[in-house]
């Protein structure tokens, strides 16, 4: 629009200069006088607009830019925003990664904490109940081999009890053969050997704990002898064993029979 506005005033311009040569000139005589010349302005030719001619457009091979990164003049890098905000979104994440690592390995080692605390508790209830078995243990051993013991020396008690009548027989066929008359050398051999045999014998069952219970000139005592008769005596020997009938045996503590004697009894 700028461009046919101003052809339009350079039209009018041209066509007032021309009105202006063709005016009809007067002739008159006058002194000549020196005209002073006037420029004639200069009439400005409308300008033709040429057509167009489009040329033909060369492609121009496109130029791909992969580096969008500023540099400043003394060659420092201006980092991009998205750049920052890149690099802050990754170290953000990155955090959080390191925390999420951080808190796992927290969580690991109270794990691990609770184990080795599971584990120490554990064996210390397993070396105290394994100490208050070995207590039990030889507690049971013990009480046991004191059954055993008691059964096996009750055993042997009523074993050698069970010997006591030969032993009495024996030693009533050494009195007997020691009162009679008989000097026969026959005799007297044959009540040496008896008599041999019964000391041999007792002086066996002495080794497996017999002990025979004294008796004459020992006072009374009713838990060891038995008072088969009770005859007057003066009170020196009041309550006193006069005579034994049958000699009494203990076995270890046990009393295996109680001696059987005459009690002497002062009259008052």
């Amino acid at each position: 629009m700028n461009s046919n506005k101003g052809n339009q005033e350079q039209g009018q311009s041209a066509v007032e200069a021309h009105e202006i040569e063709n005016q009809p000139t007067v002739h008159r005589t006058k002194p000549e006088v020196a005209k002073p010349e006037v420029a004639k302005p200069e009439v400005a030719k409308p300008e033709v607009a040429k057509p167009e001619v489009a040329k033909p457009e060369v492609a121009e091979p496109e130029v791909i830019v992969t580096d969008k990164r500023r540099v400043t003049l003394e060659g420092e890098v201006i980092p991009d925003e998205s750049e920052q905000e890149s690099q802050e979104t990754s170290t953000s994440g990155a955090f959080s990664e390191v925390e999420l690592l951080h808190a796992k390995l927290k969580k690991a080692d109270e794990k691990r904490l609770e184990a080795e605390r599971q584990v120490r508790d554990f064996a210390d209830r397993y070396r105290h109940a394994q100490a208050k078995l070995r207590a039990e243990t030889d507690e049971l051993r013990a009480r046991l081999q004191r059954t055993f013991d008691q059964k096996l020396e009750a055993a042997r008690g009523d074993v050698v009890a069970g010997l006591l009548d030969t032993l009495d027989n024996l030693k009533r066929a050494v009195a007997a053969a020691e009162k009679s008359d008989n000097k026969n050398t026959d005799f007297v051999a044959l009540l040496d050997g008896v008599r041999a045999t019964a000391q041999m014998f007792e002086a066996r069952m002495q080794s497996l704990g017999l002990s025979a219970v004294p008796s004459t000139g020992e006072e009374f005592n009713p838990e060891v002898h038995e008072a088969v008769e009770i005859v007057p005596v003066s009170k020196d020997e009041d309550n006193l064993v006069i005579e034994e009938f049958q000699t009494g045996y203990r076995f270890g503590d046990r009393l295996l029979r109680p001696a059987r004697v005459r009690v002497g009894r002062a009259n008052d």
